[in-house]
């Protein structure tokens, strides 16, 4: 039986709605479960925020691929954030904890598309319960320094980008895609640490160090997985970042690269002679960098802090030696509020384009005697809808040119529904 899309609570209020103007019942900024009759204001001034959801993204293919068919993928997650200066004195100290379980299947994988990037972004690392975070922080008195230790993603303080959108490529921190065996995006986690330095405050230099360890992605009992046991490797990102306020409209400009210092295959396959597998010679670290520019460039209604139109640029480079993937570039623009009655709407398009690693491709070539894959090009169109507080759905519709990086494969249209609901 399939599961739906948001509670039965929520659909009832949703029909309601539809019919009367108004849901009947007092519904609170958190969550469509409300106040909790005053408990989370008072957990709230205490220093204690929790939060609990499920997002779901059904997506279908129209074309393309072996066959055309539908898939849907889910994760649900709980986190709290404490802040220790309220809850227990400790001055300038906060901590997190978060935990997450996925659902569901690849709609790439079933439909046959052979893109390079998921459709559903929201897929993968296993249907397993996953610590996502458990961390402590401190931070100075002038707000200069900054150190976060604990099980950490590095996706979540590195080339941190907007996930909005429902394809991959317009999704989360880029690394992860070149490196998925080192760099952890959520829902994983690795024990690591973070130092950030602002010489001024609107400038950071922020520097990290994070266990790689295998075992931690492993789909079959590495969710939960507390021990450091295993490591191979050390990743270090370096970040600087600028975040700047012109008249009032927000930005958020960096770039920065990282090493791994993890054993990883070399991207070319030898093929020695014929019936014998094929090889890869292991390469000593794998590297790259990003650049990446976010700005709020309207103002809009000021109904909230991202009204107006804001826009995204990132750019990422893996080195050639190892992966599939060499290089990321993606484009947003996301318009939230396009009336007064409707202050959180939103619409948006991206633009995306992903390079198959050329040393790769080239091996691939030699093996199977096929066309050299190049690049996928994807865009994508959606529109945010929230028909009352705690419930976001989100229809949208991709195209992806030239799925898996071949000019002879067929265009695929995948349309989808991205929905959010906070409890």
């Amino acid at each position: 039986m399939k599961k739906p899309l948001i509670p039965h609570g929520a659909l009832s209020c949703l029909i309601l709605m539809s019919a009367t103007g108004s849901c009947g019942v007092a519904v609170a900024a958190q969550g469509i479960t409300g106040d909790w009759n005053g408990a989370r204001e008072r957990l709230a001034s205490d220093g204690i925020e929790l939060d609990m959801g499920y997002t779901v993204e059904a997506a279908r293919n129209l074309s393309s691929g072996l066959r055309h068919t539908s898939a849907h993928a889910g994760q649900l997650s709980a986190s709290g954030q404490f802040d220790l200066q309220r809850l227990w004195g400790w001055e300038g100290t906060r901590a997190a904890a978060s935990l997450s379980l996925r659902d569901g299947h690849n709609l790439t994988e079933r439909a046959g598309l052979g893109s390079l990037l998921q459709n559903q972004e929201i897929y993968g690392r296993g249907n397993i319960a996953r610590l996502g975070s458990l961390w402590l922080a401190k931070q100075s008195a002038d707000g200069q320094f900054d150190l976060k230790l604990g099980r950490v993603s590095a996706g979540d303080d590195f080339n941190a980008l907007d996930c909005i959108a429902m394809n991959l490529a317009l999704c989360g921190s880029q690394p992860a895609v070149f490196g998925g065996d080192y760099w952890f995006n959520s829902p994983l986690s690795q024990w690591g640490g973070v130092f950030t330095w602002r010489p001024v405050q609107e400038v950071y230099v922020r520097a990290g160090a994070y266990q790689v360890n295998p075992r931690y992605a492993d789909t079959h009992g590495g969710g939960l997985r507390f021990a450091p046991s295993g490591t191979v490797g050390t990743l270090t990102p370096l970040e600087l970042g600028w975040e700047p306020t012109f008249d009032g409209r927000s930005g958020h400009y960096a770039v920065g690269g990282w090493y791994s210092s993890a054993r990883r295959a070399d991207a070319v396959q030898r093929f020695p002679v014929e019936g014998m597998s094929q090889q890869q010679e292991l390469r000593t670290g794998a590297y790259g960098g990003w650049a990446s520019a976010q700005q709020q460039l309207t103002r809009g209604s000021g109904a909230n802090e991202r009204s107006g139109l804001r826009g995204q640029v990132a750019f990422a480079q893996g080195d050639r030696r190892t992966g599939d993937i060499d290089q990321m570039f993606n484009v947003q623009l996301i318009q939230t509020g396009l009336m007064h009655t409707r202050p959180d709407d939103r619409i948006g398009i991206g633009l995306a384009t992903t390079r198959v690693n050329p040393r790769a491709a080239r091996s691939g070539q030699e093996g199977v005697g096929t066309a050299f894959a190049r690049r996928e090009h994807m865009a994508e169109v959606f529109y945010g809808w929230k028909p009352l507080v705690g419930v976001d759905l989100q229809p949208g519709i991709q195209f992806v040119r030239h799925p898996g990086g071949f000019t002879a494969r067929k265009d695929a249209v995948v349309v989808g529904m991205k929905a959010d609901v906070r409890f």
